[in-house]
């Protein structure tokens, strides 16, 4: 058996080849291209959106401390009117028992002046 030597010839590049080639890298490049669009306005959309949410966190965070603020000032005027409610029923108590007083001393002076003039 004889084992045969191969040659191989370096292969030269036709001007049909090289147009093959830049055609293929053509469409390659150009489907890349397509497929790669830019996100431009989802970026901008998602950064608006991300905005827009810190915006409403920024707001409700001002809120809840103006409700608290408000909550601490009615708890305190309501202490007030408590006082002045409280302060009002022992007013109205000491004019009750000053009116008695004033009725008791008026029938007092009404007849001493019925005593005195009686004389």
């Amino acid at each position: 058996m004889q084992v045969r030597k191969l040659s191989v010839k370096p292969a030269i590049a036709t001007p049909l080849m090289v147009a093959l080639l830049l055609i293929t890298l053509a469409i390659a490049s150009h489907s890349q291209s397509a497929s790669a669009r830019s996100i431009l306005p989802e970026q901008s959309e998602a950064a608006s959106a991300r905005d827009a949410v810190g915006d409403s966190m920024s707001k409700l965070q001002d809120l809840d401390k103006r409700i608290k603020s408000q909550e601490e000032l009615i708890a305190k005027e309501q202490e007030r009117l408590k006082q002045y409610q409280n302060e009002k029923a022992q007013t109205e108590q000491d004019l009750e028992s000053r009116k008695a007083v004033f009725e008791q001393k008026s029938k007092a002076l009404d007849e001493a002046w019925k005593s005195r003039n009686n004389y």
